[in-house]
């Protein structure tokens, strides 16, 4: 076994800080993505679909979106790949992937 140089020990922490971020960014990922479900249920009540104009429902969206452009950054900037794996494990809508890096303006 070689000793450590200080090198060694920064990489360490380095992959130590990337993991506690992507576990952050995926449980962020994963509130926004029970929310929306939720609301979905809530709304729909069963026979109908919720209405996508919704306003809280679209913050939602965008929420959910937000949550998954950061995730997926991170997991790309660390050297983790396989998106398409991810989204579909943390089974992703295709409107949350549409909007994943979108940029939404705030009127105010």
């Amino acid at each position: 076994m070689r000793p450590k140089t200080g090198w060694d020990v920064l990489q360490y922490e380095i992959r130590e800080e990337q993991a506690s971020t992507i576990g952050r960014l995926a449980r962020n990922l994963r509130d926004a993505l029970d929310a929306l479900d939720a609301f979905d249920r809530q709304a729909g009540g069963g026979a109908m679909a919720p209405d996508r104009r919704d306003p809280l429902r679209v913050r939602l969206v965008d929420a959910a979106a937000y949550a998954l452009w950061n995730f997926v950054v991170q997991r790309d900037c660390s050297g983790l790949r396989f998106t398409e794996r991810v989204l579909e494990d943390y089974a992703v809508p295709a409107e949350v992937r549409a909007k994943m890096g979108a940029v939404r303006r705030v009127l105010g």
